[in-house]
């Protein structure tokens, strides 16, 4: 089964619109009791990335292409870990330091996995649109990444603007195309 370019771009666009929630939820200033800068313990990201990890391996189901059934079977599973880490983080189940580094490195995990489906396919359709949306996740998980190495620049995300452009390109690139 093949769906129609609308229903591909609705789908793109639910996914863009659950990162863009993630983006908002985790990113937007957060302001403690105590006047200090606080992590957000809300569960709408853990559970934004499950959903966005289950609409991803539904492309698995519709794929009539193997390296597409591959590369979003793995973006699905990446996403469901991460989402069910960061949601057992955010409930206080677990409270390890490692876990600061399940969303930055899922970011860049799926900025690989669009690096990669570019790879194997560097002629196929939406190759450059993969290619700068890759590229915008490496940045962006890397940029998170050296944030939280360095404490002096924790209050200030650094892979934000990458984030929001990767957001916005998922959301209007395929309903651009699709019109």
């Amino acid at each position: 089964m093949i769906l129609p370019q609308i229903q591909i771009a609705r789908g793109h666009w639910i996914l863009g619109a659950l990162f863009l929630a993630i983006i908002l939820d985790e990113y937007l200033p957060l302001i403690g009791r105590d006047d200090q800068p606080a992590r957000s313990r809300s569960p709408l990201i853990g559970w934004a990335l499950m959903i966005g990890g289950a609409g991803v391996w539904a492309t698995v189901i519709f794929a009539d292409v193997v390296h597409d059934m591959l590369v979003h079977f793995l973006w699905g599973d990446l996403l469901l870990a991460a989402g069910a880490l960061e949601l057992a983080r955010r409930r206080g189940v677990y409270e390890r330091p490692w876990l600061d580094y399940v969303l930055p490195l899922a970011i860049l995990g799926c900025g690989l996995l669009f690096l990669v489906h570019v790879e194997i396919d560097p002629e196929g359709q939406g190759a450059r649109w993969h290619l700068s949306m890759g590229l915008l996740l490496v940045a962006a998980g890397l940029l998170e990444l050296l944030r939280l190495r360095w404490p002096r620049v924790a209050a200030i995300p650094l892979g934000l603007p990458a984030l929001a452009a990767f957001a916005l390109l998922l959301i209007a690139i395929p309903v651009a195309a699709a019109s």
